[in-house]
């Protein structure tokens, strides 16, 4: 009947040398789905694109914290990457708005300044990583003052707010009034 040779160093060094390479693989295979999944939820309400694109986590603002009106200290917001859309039919309320925040408080005009894909009643400020839910909050505070400004996390399915985009300002009907 058959029988099976005994193993030699060749083969044993073979089954070694498959086996390490398994085990790299899957190493590999386990830290990039980390990443990958890691970046995903960020772009969930912030760090990955708001168009399934991928990016860097955001730096931090450079500027000293500001005084908000209650008094607080708020986040420093100088270097803050921003998108400002109007979803009102006031004429150039996006570029003015985005002019203002940029010379006022040094936010960056990371986008050009554009419509909303639709006619938005309420002023939202949506952030794209979850570190940049204050910066959200120290701009609705400081800028829109008694505005009932709503926040809240980008969709991964905006997808006319570019990857840089830490904070896409969606201006209302409700802002356009206030004016």
């Amino acid at each position: 009947m058959g029988g099976h040779e005994p193993p030699t160093n060749r083969s044993f060094y073979f089954s070694l040398a498959t086996s390490t390479l398994r085990f790299a693989v899957i190493v590999a295979l386990v830290a990039g789905g980390a990443l990958l999944i890691n970046q995903a939820f960020q772009g969930e309400s912030p760090g990955g694109s708001g168009g399934g694109g991928i990016i860097s986590p955001s730096p931090s603002p450079s500027a000293s914290p500001t005084k908000s009106p209650s008094g607080q200290e708020s986040p420093p917001v100088a270097g803050v990457r921003i998108a400002v859309f109007n979803g009102t039919q006031v004429s150039h309320l996006a570029s003015e708005t985005a002019d203002a925040l940029e010379s006022e408080y040094n936010y960056q005009i990371a986008q050009t300044p554009a419509d909303a894909p639709s006619p938005v009643a309420q002023t939202t400020v949506y952030f794209r990583a979850p570190a940049d839910k204050a910066a959200a909050q120290a701009l609705v505070d400081n800028f829109f003052g008694d505005l009932d400004v709503k926040i809240a996390g980008l969709p991964v399915t905006a997808t006319n707010v570019e990857a840089n985009v830490q904070l896409a300002i969606y201006l209302g009907n409700d802002y356009a009034a206030s004016l």
